[in-house]
């Protein structure tokens, strides 16, 4: 298997919450808006039903968290298939969900606006990063920005440990290079070989990336929904 990406508008099809479990319906009504939510997961089933042949709602996921332990967040897993990773990411807008069996994995998903607040560089970026955007402005910015956070974000899912490692100290390669992780200046235990790629979403106004814990070269088979 290659690494398998789909990718969707947020929808409000009522159906879609038919292929959630009861988990997932709970956390359902604790959402204001929960049409993001509800697409995701529903993203997640059906590829994981399509590249396994079980019935969708059937599948039975698991969250394990790799800093304290718990089951109550972190990363999913998909009960009985150890050697298949998945990751899923949404906002308001899209939401991208991947499943591969070459190794951990992460993906995220970031609208350009995301990364328009003041401050980005400081909470985000390393200093030998802030200099790939120095001189740029409007959504050229917003786009290096997005471009550079989803980079991070889809690594440390990757990793399972989240916004729990600072993302300033996940040095990733320049906006305009090929996506890549350069330096794990965390104090937390570093992933190993990780490969890196942006992914295209098919809309100018997000960025996304997809992070493999592997040696292995990865290739991409991206599906738009």
């Amino acid at each position: 298997m290659s690494v398998v990406i789909r990718t969707t508008q947020v929808s409000d099809d009522p159906r879609l919450r038919d292929l959630l479990d009861a988990g997932e319906l709970e956390r359902v009504q604790r959402r204001a808006n929960p049409n993001p939510f509800i697409t995701a997961h529903a993203l997640l089933r059906r590829l994981v039903a399509d590249e396994t042949g079980v019935d969708p709602r059937r599948l039975e996921f698991e969250k394990r968290c790799a800093t304290c332990g718990t089951d109550r967040h972190g990363k999913p897993h998909v009960t009985g298939m150890r050697d298949l990773h998945v990751s899923v990411s949404y906002g308001e807008h899209m939401a991208v969900a991947v499943v591969t069996n070459l190794g951990e994995v992460g993906v995220d998903v970031e609208d350009l606006e995301s990364a328009d607040f003041d401050g980005f560089g400081s909470v985000t970026l390393d200093d030998t990063e802030a200099v790939h955007l120095e001189g740029l402005t409007g959504d050229v910015l917003l786009a290096a920005r997005a471009r550079m956070w989803a980079r991070k974000e889809a690594i440390l899912k990757a990793t399972g440990h989240g916004l729990v490692v600072d993302p300033s100290q996940v040095v990733v390669t320049s906006p305009d290079s090929p996506a890549a992780l350069l330096e794990w200046k965390a104090a937390e235990h570093p992933p190993g070989p990780t490969q890196v790629s942006d992914i295209d979403v098919g809309r100018d106004d997000h960025r996304a990336a997809v992070a493999v814990l592997t040696s292995h070269p990865i290739s991409l088979r991206v599906q738009r929904g």
